[in-house]
């Protein structure tokens, strides 16, 4: 749906609650995939995700732990994923879940297969975030095979690919938005606000999307994900990891494609 001109977010904001019904629709009726925004990588130490594993390259397989998504985060679509979002698809059809690269969906694109795919509760301040309390990651184990690709197989054993997005199906979502004008909108955004790891970009944009169900089809190798806290868990030994990492707070998400991408 194309949108006008908005001079102001008052405007903007009177335009969604106008197209709401609509606006839900068309989100349910498209797949959702990354949009490969400019959205710089997140380079802080997932501490305590840290996973050990040994690769042996001549069994044709090396198993990888992959943050598929995080919850209660402002992405390039506008949207935040709350709640246990997957769990229902998780229970129906996890052993249906792919893993691809690059969202293609054909034979040839997978590059591993899932051992297990779950909902795990993290700190914040275990991702990088200065943020007290948890949030929850969408886990994947994945045993990714040469013989599928050996080039993102190469990939993944030289740790060179750290991003990751789901191919995603809604099911059920609301639009939150700040402004007491609207009070079942505006109940949503006071429900959520304060659990948002990028709160401050929320406030910037004045709305969201709280997505609470959808359908997981598939888990993908990036170069950028929607969502920048989707990286390949490092290979370090959890004793060993001593090292602090201040969070970074130069994330910058284009919001221009995020009004214009519903």
């Amino acid at each position: 749906m194309k949108q006008p001109k908005f001079n102001t977010n008052k405007e903007r904001i009177e335009w969604l609650i106008a197209n709401k019904s609509e606006l839900i629709e068309m989100k349910r009726a498209s797949l959702k995939f990354t949009d490969l925004v400019t959205t710089p990588t997140n380079d802080n130490e997932i501490k305590a995700l840290n996973t050990s594993y040994k690769d042996d390259p001549t069994t044709g397989i090396i198993k990888r732990d992959i943050i598929a998504n995080t919850y209660n985060w402002l992405d390039s679509h506008g949207d935040v994923h709350v709640g246990n979002t997957f769990a229902k698809s998780i229970n129906e059809r996890a052993n249906k879940v792919f893993h691809l690269h690059d969202h293609k969906h054909e034979v040839t694109a997978k590059v591993g297969k899932f051992e297990s795919i779950q909902e795990v509760a993290v700190a914040w301040s275990d991702l990088g975030v200065n943020k007290q309390g948890t949030t929850t990651v969408l886990l994947a184990k994945s045993d990714i095979k040469e013989g599928y690709n050996k080039d993102v197989f190469k990939q993944y054993l030289e740790g060179e690919i750290d991003q990751h997005s789901v191919g995603m199906r809604y099911i059920k979502l609301d639009l939150a938005v700040n402004d007491e004008d609207y009070k079942e909108e505006y109940a949503e955004w006071n429900k959520y606000i304060n659990e948002i790891g990028n709160k401050e970009e929320a406030e910037k944009l004045g709305y969201f999307w709280a997505v609470k169900e959808a359908v997981l089809i598939e888990i993908s190798a990036v170069l950028i994900g929607s969502n920048e806290l989707t990286p390949t868990i490092e290979n370090i030994e959890p004793l060993k990891n001593t090292q602090k990492h201040e969070p970074s707070d130069d994330t910058q998400i284009d919001w221009d494609k995020v009004i214009n991408n519903f």
